[in-house]
């Protein structure tokens, strides 16, 4: 189902990769197919992804080198970067700096030559000094040009310091950045006293007077230049600022030897690895005074020796002294880093594996080695585990052994048990007599129990009745069991008096008992019927009393005796004559004493049970069982249940038998 599932889903991304590649244009539809197959395509990957993490991390030893991986290892490397950023952030605006330094140092120069041009104007006669900068001067009285190439009139936009009769010298004002006639960027001066002024301008090439006053390579475009279609752009908040490359606007060589003069083979150090922009705004006409375009874009471009230089340059000792500090700390710092990240393998190590070996303990265990231990050697948490598994895989292996030697004996009960059943008189091995119908019950309260009937002919052409009920319960009572129905057997042969096979069975039962350890003793009712005759013969050893059914009545004959193997003493005995319809019940104690809450079944529950019933020995049967089970609540009682009914039908041809 989940195969077809995907295979539905895959057809529509199959389709949209199809038109991928054929270029193929099919208008929204088209763009709805390519957002499903990019969604398909994420969705797999993130299937793929989920899929082999949960491969890679399934193993303890996997799951903890990749949790140290992102816990010890990823976060360094996150603060090396944002430490490398940072330096290379933090040195740029130092080149910015440097570049705007130099340029406050040319303006400061041009202010100087004009102040003295200023003075000797005010003087009375045009002004002879010469400055050894590039500077075209111009001269105003009261605002009007006299001299130099200038607008002819003083623009009162320009940032002029004023001189006055008390100072000499004014503050230099911001570096006023200008367009020279020829649109190429410029720095300007002005200065005024109120009647005369003069307005210095460079006009030697300023990129290469700012890169050799701030040590760093300058190279200036305007944002309306051509050539900045063509630059690298920088965007910044949704602008774009272009960018000089180093091929462009400057000879490479030249800009190597002025970063690096007179080394053929630059070092790292001495390579062109930092580059910066710096905007320079406003940026006016000198004439009009109008934005000439709306920045100037500095490119700057210097290696790490100059700024070394200029940044941590000091005294010798005193900078010796800060890098060995800077150094040691480092180092410090590494060295920590570097225990920990071993303390930490060496626990993952350690944890994987001890995992390693539950888990092969474990699956030794699985595949029925139930002798794996697992050697402990951690007094930790994963030592106790250990410690546990061991003891959890000890009492595993002694329940094992106690199921395997259980399940032995309970095959030896089961053939004790088929024994015992095979010792009871099976329905059709039930001796055949005119007149007599017989129904049976046994249901041992465990799985060997220890009553025991059987119907025996004796000599004279008689039937014996006999049940028994030997003292305890399992497998010893079952064995007492076997000992009495083959002694009842070869007694029965020899003896023609019923009396004389229980006195003879008493005696075998009480020196028997007598050399065991255990004492112990048997109930038993041996009942003879002659058919021809009529007559019942009960013979009673401790036994419960036998029920007779007439006429819906029921009568309850009961012969106090001692129990065979107990105590000497007179067998209780009683003849009966039977009539046509009579149904004699012969019972073991477990019915009697079959409890629930309300107390036992009792000798009055029997006969309660027996009262008004038919003359049919199945029907007294089930009634019977019937009435006890009800009694219980369907619990099964704790001792042996064994009924044996019997019918006298003395005008019956064909003996009827059952169980």
């Amino acid at each position: 189902m989940k195969r077809k599932l995907f295979l539905i889903l895959a057809a529509p991304a199959l389709l949209g990769l199809l038109l991928w590649t054929t270029s193929l244009d099919l208008g929204f539809p088209g763009l709805l197919l390519d957002a499903y197959t990019l969604a398909f395509l994420l969705a797999v990957g993130v299937w793929l992804g989920s899929r082999f993490l949960r491969f890679f991390l399934w193993r303890v030893s996997r799951r903890l080198a990749f949790s140290y991986f992102l816990i010890g290892f990823v976060p360094l490397v996150l603060v090396v970067m944002l430490t490398l950023v940072a330096a290379y952030v933090f040195t740029g605006f130092y080149v910015g700096h440097l570049f705007r330094d130099a340029a406050y140092s040319l303006t400061s120069d041009l202010d100087q030559a004009a102040r003295r041009h200023l003075s000797e104007l005010a003087a009375g006669h045009l002004p002879r000094s010469r400055s050894a900068l590039p500077i075209r001067f111009a001269y105003y009285r009261e605002g009007k040009l006299i001299a130099g190439e200038a607008p002819k009139a003083w623009q009162p936009w320009w940032p002029a310091a004023f001189v006055n009769d008390e100072a000499t010298e004014a503050e230099i004002l911001a570096p006023a950045m200008v367009a020279a006639a020829d649109g190429s960027p410029t720095l300007m001066a002005a200065v005024t006293d109120g009647r005369y002024s003069v307005v210095a301008l460079f006009t030697g090439q300023l990129e290469r007077e700012l890169s050799r006053r701030s040590g760093v390579w300058v190279e200036l475009l305007r944002a309306d230049d051509p050539e900045a279609d063509s630059a690298t752009k920088v965007v910044i908040f949704n602008r774009e600022y272009p960018v000089k490359r180093l091929q462009h606007g400057a000879d490479r060589a030249e800009l190597e030897e002025f970063l690096h003069p007179g080394v053929e083979e630059p070092g790292f150090f001495e390579r062109p690895s930092i580059v910066w922009v710096d905007i320079w705004r406003p940026f006016f006409d000198l004439a009009s005074g109008y934005h000439a375009a709306e920045y100037v874009a500095a490119t700057l471009t210097t290696n790490l020796q100059t700024i070394d230089y200029s940044l941590i340059a000091g005294p010798a000792d005193f900078g010796n002294w800060v890098y060995l500090l800077f150094i040691g700390l480092a180092l410090s710092l590494f060295n920590i880093w570097v225990i920990a990240a071993m303390m930490a393998v060496l626990m993952i190590l350690s944890l994987s594996r001890a995992v390693n070996r539950m888990t092969d303990a474990t699956q030794r265990v699985q595949h029925g080695d139930f002798s794996a231990r697992i050697e402990v050697h951690r007094r930790d948490q994963i030592g106790a585990l250990q410690a546990s598994f061991n003891g959890m895989a000890e009492n595993l292996e002694g329940l094992i052994a106690d199921a395997a030697r259980q399940e032995l004996v309970e095959k030896d009960l089961e053939i004790a048990r088929e024994l015992q059943h095979s010792l009871l008189p099976e329905p059709a091995d039930l001796p055949a007599a005119a007149g007599l119908e017989f129904e049976t019950y046994f249901e041992p309260s465990s799985a060997i129990g220890g009553d025991y009937y059987d119907l025996l002919p004796i000599p004279g052409d008689r039937l014996a009745v006999f049940i028994a009920d030997v003292s305890g319960h399992g497998l010893s009572a079952g064995l007492r069991m076997a000992m009495v129905k083959s002694a009842l057997l070869i007694l029965c042969e020899k003896e023609d008096d019923p009396r004389d096979v229980l006195y003879q069975l008493h005696r075998l039962l009480h020196s028997g008992f007598h050399r065991g350890r255990q004492r112990g003793f048997v109930t038993a009712t041996l009942a003879v019927v002659d058919v021809e005759c009529g007559e019942l013969t009960i013979h009673n050893a401790g036994h419960p009393p036998t029920y007779l059914l007439r006429g819906g009545e029921v009568r309850e004959i009961a012969l106090p005796s001692p129990a065979l193997g107990g105590l000497d003493g007179e067998l209780g005995c009683e003849t009966v004559a039977l009539e046509d319809g009579d149904v004699l019940v012969w019972l073991s104690d477990g019915l009697i004493e079959a409890q629930n809450d309300g107390g036992d079944f009792g000798y009055e529950g029997v006969v309660e049970a027996l009262s008004g019933l038919e003359s049919d020995p199945a029907v007294v049967k089930e009634k019977l069982l019937d009435a006890v089970s009800e009694h219980t609540g369907g619990v099964t009682p704790d001792d042996d249940l064994t009924v044996v009914v019997m019918g006298y039908r003395p005008d019956s041809r064909e003996p009827s038998t059952g169980i």
